[in-house]
């Protein structure tokens, strides 16, 4: 089992680290629902073996895999 987790600043602006996840698409949705639904400001994800994935990366990954809410009529 990998270890990835997401480094980011909560909404009452204190440093945190999300538990781990299993994999870097599982660190990377995890850091869009912080992202999202937590209002968080998204620092890196680190992984295996002293893999990162910068701030840029993963806002660009969000950006273009954003989940459309079904909107109602």
């Amino acid at each position: 089992m990998s270890d990835w987790k997401v480094l980011y600043r909560d909404d009452l602006d204190q440093d945190r680290i999300s538990r781990s996840s299993p994999s870097e698409q599982a660190a990377l949705d995890r850091a869009r629902q912080l992202y999202f639904d937590e209002r968080a400001e998204i620092y890196r994800i680190e992984g295996p073996n002293g893999m990162i994935l910068r701030k840029e990366e993963i806002m660009r990954w969000i950006s273009a895999n954003i989940k459309t809410q079904p909107t109602f009529f």
